[in-house]
């Protein structure tokens, strides 16, 4: 069957309209590496993935006949719904980066920049290790095309050609639970390097008061740092063990999303 002029242009508009959910959910989602690719590499990769779901969004334009007002306000949707969906994809790495970021807090590795805000950004290193560590667990299991998979089955829950769907309260409701977990679950993976962290800085205060002096001060920061580090190579097997779970769950994430939306 020839391709004519027409059905290329309904086609392009279609992968057009696909790519404007792709760009920021792809964005946010750390596992595609698009802090590294740069440039027209980066937008090559997503008209890839957009390929997928271009042909039926670009039959569906042809049976709505939409005006270009309505096509700009469908890409603005998609826009931000695309950045939601990145939200929820990114808070398995959010997580970890956070629990990296708690642990590298409560042993004073961030001290100078909040002494000295100037210094840089606040990136954390124990929170961009953990966040590596959690891509290359992604890699490894297969968890990217997972994840691509959930982004194309997020097409047929809230198709592009659909303004707004039926929000429930159920939704709402489950969105919220998400959140929760996802907070819950960051403070209780980092819970035993707190309390480990604070057991010696209390232990430090009490040597404090009987060696006055010692500068407990200077003392805390390379002991908490030694003490971290080497529970860090024992809890590392279960912390990788817990960041498998969370890939896992992932694949629950188009249940998740049916729960949210209701379409009429």
């Amino acid at each position: 069957m020839p391709l004519h002029a027409e059905d290329f242009f309904e086609l392009i508009l279609g992968m057009g309209l696909a790519m404007a959910r792709l760009v920021p959910c792809m964005l946010l989602v750390p596992a595609f590496c698009f802090k590294y690719l740069k440039g027209p590499l980066r937008y090559a990769v997503v008209a890839v993935v957009a390929m997928i779901p271009a042909p039926g969004i670009s039959r569906a334009l042809t049976s709505l006949n939409e005006d270009w007002f309505a096509i700009g306000g469908l890409l603005l949707k998609e826009a931000v719904l695309g950045t939601l969906l990145g939200m929820l994809l990114y808070a398995p790495f959010w997580m970890f980066a956070s629990v990296g970021a708690l642990l590298d807090s409560q042993r004073g590795a961030l001290s100078g920049g909040q002494i000295n805000p100037s210094l840089g950004p606040d990136a954390t290193p124990l929170g961009e290790l953990f966040q590596e560590t959690l891509i290359m667990l992604v890699i490894v299991t297969g968890g990217l095309s997972m994840i691509t998979q959930v982004i194309w089955d997020s097409y047929s829950v809230w198709p592009p050609t659909s303004w707004l769907p039926g929000m429930t309260a159920e939704g709402l409701d489950v969105f919220l639970g998400q959140l929760n977990q996802t907070l819950q679950h960051m403070m209780l993976y980092a819970a035993p390097f707190i309390g480990l962290l604070l057991l010696i800085e209390a232990a430090l205060a009490i040597i404090g008061l009987y060696a006055q002096q010692l500068n407990v001060s200077i003392l805390a920061m390379p002991a908490k740092s030694m003490a971290g580090l080497a529970f860090l190579l024992i809890y590392l097997p279960t912390l990788l063990e817990l960041g498998t779970g969370q890939l896992t769950q992932l694949a629950d994430l188009k249940s998740l999303l049916s729960q949210m939306v209701q379409l009429p």
